[in-house]
């Protein structure tokens, strides 16, 4: 399953969405998913060079043992700042990039998947899984885990593991799911 959820923000409304660097712990769910992604990246040996241009608050790649890392975002903070889509022309090919919670942010994530697959060996990939509705109003798309794999396969990545995190709570179910790909 791929459906889209939204069209396309102008520039001025993406730039209001994202004034600020996301702040991962908001919320008890983003706190585990996380949690969940670093751990999910010690499957990765040997990296040299790690790339995050959607980083947020940079947990995540701050977490990896690296001696060379490209943090970015499209809010202002790091040194590679604006859309994914562009920054990733900027840095240099790399061992490892992390694409968390950003697929489904991207008007065309199969370009992006992409420009990606030419920048490095591995990818780390974390996104949503079966969302299908509007209530999260930055996301442009929703999919399952066939649905990703697809697009992954489609950009010339080799998914190698993948695993899932489930969510229950009345209020709000929001599931993920990991990929690592070569």
């Amino acid at each position: 399953m791929i459906i889209r959820i939204r069209p396309k923000y102008s520039e001025q409304e993406l730039a209001n969405i994202y004034e600020k660097p996301h702040n991962h712990s908001r919320w008890q769910d983003h706190i585990t998913r996380v949690q969940s992604t670093i751990a999910f990246a010690s499957w990765f040996k040997d990296i040299e060079s790690v790339a995050d241009l959607s980083a947020g608050d940079a947990t995540i790649i701050n977490s990896i043992n690296a001696p060379i890392k490209y943090i970015g975002d499209f809010a202002p903070a790091y040194e590679f700042t604006g859309p994914i889509e562009e920054t990733i022309d900027l840095i240099p090919k790399v061992d490892l990039f992390i694409c968390s919670e950003t697929l489904e942010h991207l008007n065309d994530p199969i370009a992006a998947l992409k420009k990606i697959r030419a920048k490095t060996k591995y990818l780390l990939l974390t996104t949503p899984d079966g969302e299908d509705d509007i209530r999260n109003p930055e996301h442009y798309w929703g999919w399952d885990s066939k649905g990703i794999r697809g697009l992954l396969v489609d950009a010339g990545f080799s998914p190698v593991i993948y695993s899932s995190l489930k969510f229950f709570d009345e209020k709000w179910q929001y599931d993920y799911q990991f990929w690592g790909c070569e």
